[in-house]
């Protein structure tokens, strides 16, 4: 079971301040690998790049929607259900928000991989990659990251994708995806019992048990993970229109008419 309609009041407050991906999507659709590539030479990853942020914005496109059924199901489980339905309001939220979590670490791989082909930096990415190790450096995005700050620190892409860096929230975005990919998945107000992943004897000076029952707290409510993801989501869909921007004035000053 999923929500019904909302009325159209109720659906512009729910989607008021998320990003709208519309004019990025739009202008990456306008960007024609075939084309493109017959005004670079031979070889050139220059026209895979438009591939990478068409998949961007695609993806983009998804995690916004996810973000709005998130709190769509929490306005109509709590608000417009009769009776109300707090289960079902924490089920769904929670669905979604760990959907739009999903898919902004995916659209975050998605741009780095069209800057890569954008800048010609593949193996400095990958050499610089392996001298990162001991920084925990895993994901595409966050390599591309590090060596963009490090080696093109006022180049444009760097100012674009910079403050997804300094993000608090895009930190706690990516470490709740983490933890949810890799790890026990973070435990959910509302969501019922649930246990850490950990012995569950208790040694002491006087006593060895067990705490019988209750699970253990919980790491996140769905309104804290929601409020999180959406200035995250914004400010990746900003560094992604700002890519996405360099990248047409790119071809502008560097395609050359072939036909």
């Amino acid at each position: 079971m999923s929500r019904g309609k909302l009325d159209k009041d109720t659906a512009r407050r729910v989607e008021q301040d998320l990003p709208n991906v519309v004019e990025v999507r739009t202008a990456t659709l306008n960007l024609q690998p075939d084309f493109i590539s017959m005004g670079f030479p031979e070889g050139s990853n220059v026209p895979k790049a438009a591939v990478c942020l068409q998949d961007a914005t695609s993806t983009l496109q998804e995690a916004r929607y996810a973000l709005f059924e998130a709190r769509a199901h929490l306005v109509w489980y709590r608000e417009k259900s009769d009776p109300p339905n707090e289960m079902f309001a924490v089920f769904f939220a929670k669905f979604y928000a760990d959907d739009t979590a999903l898919r902004m670490y995916a659209a975050g791989e998605h741009l780095a991989n069209a800057i890569v082909n954008m800048l010609g930096i593949e193996s400095k990415v990958s050499t610089f990659k392996k001298l990162a190790k001991n920084a925990n450096v895993i994901s595409k995005q966050a390599s591309v990251g590090m060596y963009l700050i490090e080696n093109e620190p006022t180049h444009a892409v760097t100012a674009a994708v910079l403050p997804l860096k300094k993000s608090d929230e895009c930190k706690r975005t990516r470490k709740y995806r983490d933890q949810w990919v890799h790890e026990k998945p973070p435990i959910i107000e509302g969501m019922g019992i649930e246990y850490e992943r950990r012995n569950r004897l208790i040694v002491d000076e006087e006593s060895i048990g067990v705490s019988i029952g209750g699970g253990d707290p919980s790491h996140y409510s769905v309104e804290q993970l929601i409020g999180f993801m959406k200035p995250a989501l914004v400010s990746l869909t900003t560094a992604i229109a700002d890519v996405v921007d360099y990248y047409v004035d790119f071809l502008g000053k560097n395609q050359k008419t072939v036909w």
